[in-house]
């Protein structure tokens, strides 16, 4: 089966992932089963399961069960949901077990929409065709990952999925999870792009947290890490009213790159007989050194000329004083490189998005 939502460049006849596979424009015109719970016609995949989501739920709920969450911050929930779970305090786990179910319910109905295919969720999603649904129909194994995906959370999320394509009589799909998936991009794109007895500076540029690590690669297969400390993503806003504004953070955030990967590789050096190979995930659909101008905070860059990696290599060979060749791969794709042995599969990371990635491109 020929991938719809893979392309091939035409610069280094490599593929990539188009925009166009995003879940997060994904419609639920119509529930794909009713008696789950209603309501949900019409609204987008991004409104139905998010953190957000999840979220504001949590904080509506919990004042019924008598539990304060006003000091905690947002973005510290999601967290606090897998805790709960497995409290000894009745409260949080009555709590906990409520928004899980809701979540789990609804990853589920996303995924049975994707499988089923209704006539109604078709004509909602125009820039798919008929591939595009038999490519989702005919997936055998969904690998899920990130923070929402993780321990007792993922657990129960796994487990309402399945039991809601069991309610609708579909056969499921193959629902994976994988713990302690923080470098799993890094450890992709070493697996599939370093070159063998090498080591090579690795990093993960994700909207929150730059992730930054030197691997070793011996006897084809990845032989050691070494992670460094995370370094906050800056310069991430968007949109703009201006574009002299754009500009300027576009200029922001590269020198903050350059300077990032410049430092890193420099310090690397000193315990490590690195390779020019620099290899860099990015939350952005890019292929060959282009970046996608439309979507997220890396969008901008594209603003700094027609080949981001090309720039980055010429502008860090002169800082680093030697000539280093610069890789940019999509952040989803690169993480399912790791799983380049499973066929027929997609990952998803449930994240502050959707992230979508195919282990079975071809790089």
């Amino acid at each position: 089966m020929t991938n719809p939502f893979l392309c091939t460049s035409d610069i280094d006849q490599t593929e990539y992932l188009t925009p166009r596979v995003s879940l997060n424009r994904a419609v639920m015109a119509k529930c794909p089963v009713k008696g789950v719970e209603e309501g949900l016609d019409g609204k987008r995949f991004s409104e139905l399961f998010s953190p957000g989501a999840i979220v504001a739920e949590m904080r509506r709920i919990s004042r019924y069960y008598g539990i304060d969450f006003s000091s905690m911050p947002d973005f510290s929930l999601p967290m606090q949901l897998d805790k709960a779970l497995r409290s000894e305090d009745v409260r949080y786990r009555q709590m906990a077990e409520r928004v899980a179910q809701k979540f789990g319910n609804r990853l589920g109905l996303l995924l049975l929409t994707l499988k089923t295919g209704l006539p109604e969720n078709r004509a909602a999603r125009d820039d798919w065709d008929d591939s595009c649904w038999e490519c989702w129909r005919d997936l055998n194994t969904v690998i899920l990952l990130g923070g929402l995906a993780s321990s007792h959370l993922g657990r129960r999320f796994k487990q309402q999925v399945q039991e809601v394509f069991d309610y609708a009589g579909v056969k499921p799909y193959n629902i994976m999870l994988f713990e302690n998936a923080a470098y799993l991009g890094v450890m992709g794109l070493g697996q599939r792009m370093m070159e063998d007895d090498t080591a090579s500076l690795v990093l993960d540029m994700g909207q929150t947290y730059f992730k930054r690590a030197v691997l070793k690669k011996s006897g084809g297969i990845v032989s050691g890490i070494q992670t460094l400390d995370s370094l906050p993503s800056r310069y991430m806003q968007i949109p703009f009213e201006d574009e002299g504004d754009k500009l300027a953070a576009a200029f922001d955030l590269h020198n903050y790159i350059l300077n990032i990967v410049s430092s890193t590789y420099k310090e690397a050096l000193e315990t490590s007989d690195l390779s020019n190979r620099i290899l860099i995930s990015i939350a952005n659909y890019t292929h060959s050194g282009i970046l996608n101008p439309i979507r997220g905070g890396y969008a901008k860059l594209s603003l700094m000329g027609d080949n981001y990696a090309d720039l980055l290599e010429e502008q860090l060979s002169g800082e680093l004083r030697r000539s280093v060749e610069v890789r940019l791969v999509h952040d989803a794709t690169a993480t399912a490189l790791y799983f380049s042995d499973m066929p027929n599969a997609v990952c998803i990371t449930l994240g502050t998005g959707f992230g979508i990635g195919f282990p079975d491109i071809k790089l």
